[in-house]
């Protein structure tokens, strides 16, 4: 008898002690939107300095709160919010699709460096095939794929998608993705969904 509980003992020490030991890795992870200036910046148009100064005080939150990584919309809708020679620079950052930061600076740059230097995991979240969000709020510029690949896309209550159905789109999209890989030292691609429209009354999507 004396053997079987010292057994069972021995056994629920183990058991403690395991359950003890933190986990090797954990994802505790915050998603920081750009499109319609959700999360950041605050809103468009900010001097780089402004910009800079949110992003650090988001980190420094998450950081707080325990998060160990972001993910962050680099490419809301076909833009960018970092030195493209593909895509225009983004509106919610700039305040005018196509047009850079002032004062100049990357802001996809600045983020992966502030985000490494807290120990923090830097993950690019792209979304794919959106190409227009808004027709009356942000016009693309001449550069934009809308215009200089008109035929990939799909417009519809006032938004525009690129047609995944077509290879050459798709390959497009992979050609974005692979130059922010090879370029910047993220840790991680985030593909967000294809973003298929609310059906208005009367109108057909055309997919």
């Amino acid at each position: 008898m004396n053997k079987i509980i010292s057994v069972i003992l021995i056994l629920l020490t183990c058991a403690t002690v395991i359950h003890a030991q933190p986990s090797k890795r954990e994802f505790r992870a915050a998603w920081i939107a750009t499109v319609a200036n959700i999360d950041w910046p605050s809103k468009p148009g900010l001097p780089s300095i402004e910009q800079q100064e949110q992003f650090v005080r988001r980190l420094d939150q998450l950081k707080q709160v325990g998060c160990n990584a972001v993910i962050v919309q680099i490419r809301p809708s076909s833009d960018a919010l970092y030195a493209s020679s593909i895509e225009p620079w983004c509106h919610y950052l700039t305040g005018r699709q196509g047009q850079p930061p002032f004062p100049y600076y990357d802001p996809l740059t600045f983020m992966i460096a502030e985000a490494h230097k807290r120990n923090m995991e830097f993950h690019a979240w792209f979304n794919p095939f959106r190409a227009l969000v808004d027709s009356h709020k942000n016009p693309n510029p001449p550069k934009h794929v809308t215009y200089t690949h008109p035929e990939w896309i799909i417009s519809y209550g006032g938004k525009s998608y690129i047609d995944p159905g077509y290879p050459e789109a798709r390959e497009y999209v992979i050609k974005v993705i692979t130059d922010v890989v090879k370029r910047y030292d993220i840790d991680a691609v985030h593909l967000d969904d294809y973003f298929y429209p609310y059906r208005i009354a009367g109108q057909q999507f055309g997919d």
